[in-house]
């Protein structure tokens, strides 16, 4: 089994080249205001199904904030 590193604090198990980053973030999120970045790379919620995650990916949460 491969894992990943959600936010620096938590590691979860994966099926590397296997597991979406949407079926990550549906486990381990939940709302619709939410960004995700990838190796520091921002993947756009369209791109979520597609993307799958590998060994030792380092996955960041945040919460989306509108500024003015």
């Amino acid at each position: 089994m491969s894992s990943v590193l959600v936010n620096q604090q938590q590691t979860i198990e994966i099926e590397d080249g296997k597991t979406t980053l949407a079926t990550l973030v549906t486990t381990i999120a939940s709302g619709d205001d939410i960004a995700v970045a990838v190796n520091n790379h921002i993947i756009t919620k369209e791109k979520w199904s597609e993307h799958l995650l590998c060994d030792n990916d380092n996955i960041n949460i945040f919460g989306a904030i509108a500024g003015g």
